[in-house]
């Protein structure tokens, strides 16, 4: 079996590398989409089909509770139109000096919009608000 941390270190230099062959712009769409996509494909894989229709919301707020819960960061809070995440899985695998441009903050928004989607079958776009080393905080409307 594969260590989990190698497999991160991975998908996030897969990630960067993407950046390189395509630019940050193109980059941050693409792996954005990709978070998109496979938002509700990792969320139908894990429980099936949701017995009910969420409002946006309360499809936000149990997105941050399941993403934690899977390890994707130590903290995931839900606060007026903001998502604040501490200590996640990317930071520390991300080499780029500007973890700003990173397009693995654009896929993990694209995540946490696909399973908003998912649970809600409404839309939410997230726009980076505060990122840095261990803490990302997104804004939303």
């Amino acid at each position: 079996m594969v260590d989990p941390d190698i497999l991160l270190i991975a998908m996030v230099e897969l990630i960067e590398g993407v950046r390189n062959l395509i630019g940050d712009k193109g980059a941050n769409a693409v792996l954005r989409d990709a978070g998109r996509h496979s938002g509700p494909k990792l969320l139908e894989s894990l429980i099936g089909h949701l017995p009910e229709v969420l409002e946006r919301e309360e499809a936000l707020r149990r997105t941050c509770m399941l993403l934690e819960e899977l390890g994707f960061a130590k903290k995931i809070e839900k606060e007026d139109s903001t998502i604040s995440i501490q200590d996640d899985i990317f930071s520390d695998a991300i080499r780029a000096e500007d973890i700003q441009k990173s397009p693995v903050v654009y896929f993990f928004m694209g995540l946490i919009e696909g399973f908003v989607q998912f649970m809600s079958g409404n839309k939410v776009t997230l726009s980076p608000k505060q990122i840095e080393k261990g803490r990302f905080v997104f804004s939303y409307a």
